[in-house]
């Protein structure tokens, strides 16, 4: 008869089988060495520092998700729209508040006349003043050009005051107000960067369309985008190749950048930091006149 020797099973450092060790033990490791006794004190050593360790593996986890929970709200908050034009005489349409008062002056006046209401004293004043008054207001309705939506994000918002130039400025109020006797906003503008129908210009009809404003910040700069609307005729060539200028146009202070998109192509006006083209001394023609007659606006440059 032979007889086999004993195998021993494979102890943990701390005197427990290995089959008895749970799997989300820290504390131990499995040990092929033979069963050896382990000192009460050690045992209790071995198992603060794994206690110690978990504790630390939580601490970490939990300051981790802290940390993400605060980027993500400051970054849900920088690109939240806000709405800071508050009230501007600029954006409310004269056709809409004149004709409504004409028309009701001129009602009020003919039944005062005709004694259907009170006031026939008056109404020969109010008919006077009503007829005139709504003509001017159908007229304004007619020739006004509606004013292109404006979208402004928290942080281009709180960058306003520290780098935008006065061209951007005075070009996002224009484009968000009423105009009177232009066909479409930038319309001179456009005229002198394309040269429509001139040589090396390209043709009036495909005049880009200003959709839309955005304000945002991009590399950390104060950035005014212009949505335009294009033909599909209208190549990328045309644009690119007229970069330079429009950087010009619109400057200084300001690098132009220009991307396609669905509709056609948005042109980025990023302020370059350097501070040019705030409150300067200089002045030059770049905006057209609000209305017929009147003299060009003016433009502050350094």
């Amino acid at each position: 008869m032979v007889t086999l020797p004993t195998v021993r099973p494979q102890q943990a450092a701390c005197g427990v089988p290995q089959s008895s060790v749970p799997s989300s033990c820290l504390s131990c490791r499995p040990c092929s060495r033979p069963f050896r006794n382990v000192p009460a004190s050690k045992f209790a050593s071995m198992a603060g520092r794994g206690l110690q360790r978990g504790l630390q593996v939580a601490q970490f986890s939990r300051a981790r998700q802290q940390v993400c929970v605060a980027a993500s709200s400051a970054t849900a908050s920088d690109t939240e729209l806000v709405d800071p034009s508050g009230f501007r005489i600029e954006q409310i349409s004269f056709g809409k508040i004149l004709s409504p008062i004409g028309i009701g002056l001129m009602t009020y006046g003919f039944g005062a006349f005709f004694g259907l209401l009170p006031g026939g004293d008056v109404s020969s004043i109010m008919l006077v003043y009503g007829f005139p008054i709504s003509l001017l207001g159908f007229a304004l309705a007619y020739a006004q050009l509606k004013p292109v939506p404006c979208k402004t994000t928290r942080a281009a918002f709180n960058l306003r005051d520290s780098q935008m130039t006065d061209i951007q400025k005075q070009l996002r109020e224009d484009v968000t107000r009423y105009r009177y006797g232009d066909e479409q906003h930038l319309d001179e503008s456009l005229g002198k960067i394309f040269m429509f129908n001139r040589a090396k210009g390209i043709a009036k009809r495909l005049t880009p369309i200003l959709t839309g404003v955005r304000e945002e910040v991009v590399d950390d700069k104060y950035t005014l985008v212009l949505e335009f609307r294009t033909r599909k005729e209208m190549t990328m060539e045309m644009w690119t190749d007229r970069q330079d200028k429009i950087q010009t146009f619109f400057g200084p202070g300001v690098q132009a950048d220009i991307q396609k998109t669905n509709e056609g192509v948005d042109v980025y006006l990023k302020s370059d930091g350097s501070g040019a083209g705030r409150g300067g001394a200089a002045q030059k023609d770049v905006m057209p006149p609000l209305m017929p007659g009147l003299k060009a606006r003016q433009n502050k440059q350094q």
